[in-house]
């Protein structure tokens, strides 16, 4: 192009004096959004239809009763308490699930001399526990998860474990409390 030559003006074609009409201005697709909403509303409905059903629920082998009818079961049947007290966050909990409370040489001794009572805490998931959970964890001063209380009928505390550390120790555990009770 030479100088002589006009400067030729700047078409503006047909297509780019529209606004583009395709697709979403969205960065991130629709179908995520589908996915995130999804998976939202299936935690929430786990959470709800969950709350509260773990504390009587089979775990394992032993046969465990509601937590705030203990005390008169082991009355009336004339053994120990066995409380445990769990949460559903604690991975040493579910540890002494699987291997504690699914064996069967010790689903046996519990099941036999115990009144087997879960107590599970709730406080991360719904802020606050029932009043009568409260009450124990203060009552046996339960600070940490899993903590197994004996207790006999009257409630008083005759041996507490800690921590979940291994099948053995819980076995002697029990065996300790039931010695103690003179069971």
């Amino acid at each position: 192009m030479d100088r002589t030559d006009p400067v030729p003006s700047p078409a503006v074609s047909a297509e780019a004096a529209q606004p583009a009409t395709h697709g979403s201005q969205s960065k991130v697709p629709a179908v995520l959004y589908w996915v995130l909403a999804a998976a939202f509303l299936f935690r929430v409905a786990t959470g709800i239809l969950d709350r509260g059903g773990k504390e009587a629920a089979a775990v394992g082998l032993v046969r465990w009763q509601p937590g705030a009818a203990a005390m008169s079961a082991a009355a009336q049947s004339r053994r120990l308490v066995l409380y445990d007290f769990t949460a559903a966050w604690c991975a040493p909990c579910h540890l002494l699930d699987s291997e504690g409370w699914s064996d069967s040489t010790i689903a046996a001794v519990v099941n036999e001399s115990f009144v087997a009572a879960r107590v599970v805490d709730r406080t991360r998931e719904d802020g606050t526990n029932p009043h009568w959970i409260e009450e124990l964890q203060q009552r046996y001063s339960v600070t940490a998860f899993p903590t197994l209380i004996v207790a006999d009928a009257s409630g008083r505390e005759l041996s507490k474990m800690e921590g979940y550390m291994g099948k053995a120790r819980l076995i002697t555990f029990l065996q300790e409390a039931k010695r103690k009770a003179g069971k």
